[in-house]
């Protein structure tokens, strides 16, 4: 083939308009827009104004009118911008679409389905977004990294959000460092909350998780203010550091199901006791270590494994070598004393114990705390605890009939099916202290709402939960 043949034939292929024609540009309403195919553009970029109405289509400078789709990456990234609202037409916005943007109100009208990587972040004015029904992806994975989450990470100005019932996945990093979140609805059908999606939200005392949740990942919520957080049965293991660093927490709920308690998972947080369900099988590394003010431990039937320090309840002050602990008793239910789990990695190479570990720590110290904290374990166990390793450097080991007993609340107050009962005034308060209800004799607290509350009855307290 000459060179004349050559170029005849590739005039012939553009002509018949085998390759695609270049995409357009154009601007109107301070927006520029890219073609996508002859009927639809996306907004390309932010060129100019305050109050940006987005229109469902939209005319370029010769007269050809286009539907507005989609928001291309980095549309709006440092845009000088205060508002945005979108029309139905627009169905997705790409990575970075508002990163570093002063934008403070967003808008989204039904048929948004997709949010890319990291499209808010660090907007630090942003304080009102709706997310309609029709979304399904937030956090969409930037292909060219292949990273997915981060939508509203250090969105510090934002308070108050709801996760529509059509979002599954809830991907890394969504909503790390949104110190001024407040209150976050989650709806059922999310079944996913990835690896510190709510890191550093340290004014989200609170949070209702759905019943549809089974995953959630490694420091979902490390360093929240989350002060008495419900762990469902539906995740079975509670991951590593979810829930470290925690400084308002002095309770929780783990329910009856799960399984394991990662590595560092309550650790340095500000619980006063440790309560794990008959359920729960293996408490790994450092799980509650840091926890200074932890009066009780109370461990339920089914514990047959402990990782190092995974009970090291006190102020940590190596350096002086003089740690502080507020710990008097722990119960045991198990008639087998739960051994320490040798495989159970560590930052390093320890005594096994679970309770110090540490080599730095001397005999004097450790035979301190074995003297004074007390063990509470059932009759049929007191021998096999007496010559199980560590377990038999506790001085004080005592059989207790009723170990069970010791671990639920305390009659005549109870609650059983969803009803409080006891004698005289019954008092039910939200976890932020607000009381919801009250009554004599009984309360159903399935009237009030699905939730947790605290129930108290003269000196006596219950943590219930609805669902």
């Amino acid at each position: 083939m000459n060179h004349f043949t050559r170029l005849s034939l590739t005039l012939s292929i553009l002509t018949a308009g085998i390759l695609p024609a270049a995409a357009a540009t154009f601007t109107a309403g301070g927006l520029q827009y890219t073609t996508i195919d002859e009927a639809t553009v996306a907004v390309k970029k932010y060129v100019e104004g305050s109050d940006i109405v987005v229109p469902s289509t939209v005319r370029d400078d010769d007269g050809n009118v286009y539907t507005v789709v989609a928001v291309n990456a980095s549309a709006f990234g440092s845009a000088a911008v205060k508002s945005v609202s979108f029309p139905s037409t627009v169905t997705s916005l790409d990575y970075y679409a508002f990163n570093r943007s002063s934008v403070e109100r967003v808008t989204f009208a039904e048929g948004l389905e997709s949010i890319g990587y990291g499209a808010f972040s660090m907007c630090t004015s942003l304080s009102e977004v709706n997310l309609p029904a029709s979304l399904k992806v937030l956090g969409a994975v930037w292909e060219l990294a292949g990273w997915g989450g981060s939508a509203f990470a250090q969105c510090t100005s934002l308070t108050k959000i709801t996760i529509p019932a059509g979002v599954t996945e809830l991907p890394q990093l969504t909503f790390q460092g949104c110190t001024a979140l407040t209150e976050v609805t989650l709806n059922e059908g999310l079944t996913t909350i990835g690896e510190r999606v709510f890191e550093e939200c340290t004014a989200l005392k609170s949070l209702q998780l759905p019943s549809t949740v089974t995953t959630i990942e490694r420091a979902a919520f490390m360093k929240t203010g989350l002060d008495n957080p419900v762990v469902p049965a539906s995740i079975r293991i509670i991951p590593n550091s979810c829930y470290l660093w925690c400084g308002d927490m002095k309770s929780f709920t783990i329910e009856e199901g799960i399984v394991e308690v990662g590595k560092q998972a309550f650790a340095d947080c500000a619980l006063e006791s440790v309560e794990v369900p008959a359920s729960v099988e293996w408490i790994r590394t450092d799980a509650f270590q840091g926890n200074g003010n932890v009066k009780t431990i109370r461990l339920g039937s089914g514990l047959r494994r402990l990782g190092h320090s995974a009970l090291a309840v006190w102020a940590p002050s190596m350096q002086a070598n003089v740690p502080q602990w507020s710990l008097t008793d722990i119960y045991l239910e198990s008639t087998v004393p739960p051994v320490h789990e040798q495989n159970d990695d560590h930052f390093d190479q320890l005594d096994d114990d679970f309770f110090f570990g540490g080599k730095e720590f001397t005999d004097e110290l450790r035979e301190k705390f074995y003297s004074e904290v007390k063990l509470h374990v059932p009759d049929a166990a007191v021998e096999a605890y007496r010559s199980a390793d560590i377990w038999k450097e506790f001085k004080n080991i005592n059989g207790s009939t009723d170990a069970v007993t010791d671990i639920v609340a305390p009659c005549p107050l109870a609650v059983s099916g969803g009803v409080a009962t006891a004698p005289g005034l019954i008092e039910v308060y939200s976890v932020s202290g607000v009381r919801v209800a009250a009554g004599t004799g009984s309360v159903d607290l399935g009237a009030i709402g699905g939730g947790v509350y605290i129930v108290k009855a003269g000196a006596e307290t219950i943590k219930a939960v609805v669902r």
